[in-house]
């Protein structure tokens, strides 16, 4: 399938915006938002961010920013966290150089044209010593993705809208990217093996064995230095 580009992924999540949190898996979107929340420190901005599942994590939401690409994820962020919300795409941030100390890409960087130029515009607007917080999907598990697109065709359209089935980027891959922008890699994870709340006790355990590799995320901290 052709890669869409930046302005058609905006209109397919402005579509789904009032129904996305309920099409989404509240245990996988609340394992990844904490995650990546865990990280976060100062002025932060939560970038691609849709309905602002990281930012409602923030224990303080004073200094949060929330932005995306499409203008009605940015209305249903605000009505649901209250903190500022700005639409742009997130090659082209529109802040000045090193005014931001925590910069949280979730389930974002592979609906990119250019991920590179991402990840240098983050870099510019942190701060010496801000963080870039990025979750990922694992391509090990992309045949998940297929299955998502043989149910939509099935017309299971309630449960998984179409996001045109987008090409993940592997952790070789994101780690080298960050890297010639700049970054020191903090800390790498592998998170959520099943995707399901009531075996959470046993994912934390999977967590911590090479069957993490085989987990639905990847969660990647890097540093500005």
């Amino acid at each position: 399938m052709p890669a869409i580009t930046n302005q058609h992924v905006a209109r397919l999540f402005d579509d789904a915006a009032e129904q996305y949190d309920d099409r989404s898996n509240p245990y996988t979107m609340r394992r990844r938002a904490q995650e990546l929340a865990s990280h976060v420190c100062g002025r932060s901005l939560e970038l691609g961010g849709g309905t602002a599942a990281v930012t409602a994590e923030l224990p303080e939401r004073s200094r949060a920013i929330h932005s995306d690409i499409a203008p009605n994820m940015c209305r249903q962020a605000k009505r649901k966290v209250g903190c500022p919300s700005i639409c742009f795409d997130a090659e082209v941030i529109p802040f000045a150089d090193g005014t931001i100390d925590s910069a949280i890409s979730s389930e974002m960087i592979y609906y990119l044209d250019r991920p590179e130029r991402f990840a240098a515009e983050a870099f510019r607007v942190l701060r010496t010593g801000g963080r870039l917080l990025i979750s990922t999907t694992n391509p090990v598990v992309t045949i998940l993705e297929r299955g998502r697109s043989l149910l939509r065709k099935m017309g299971f359209k309630r449960m998984f809208f179409d996001d045109g089935s987008p090409n993940f980027i592997s952790m070789s891959r994101l780690v080298g990217m960050l890297e010639r922008a700049g970054f020191v890699i903090e800390s790498r994870r592998h998170i959520v093996v099943l995707p399901f709340a009531p075996l959470d006790r046993l994912n934390r355990i999977l967590e911590r064995t090479p069957l993490r590799h085989f987990a639905l995320f990847m969660i990647v901290c890097a540093r500005k230095v």
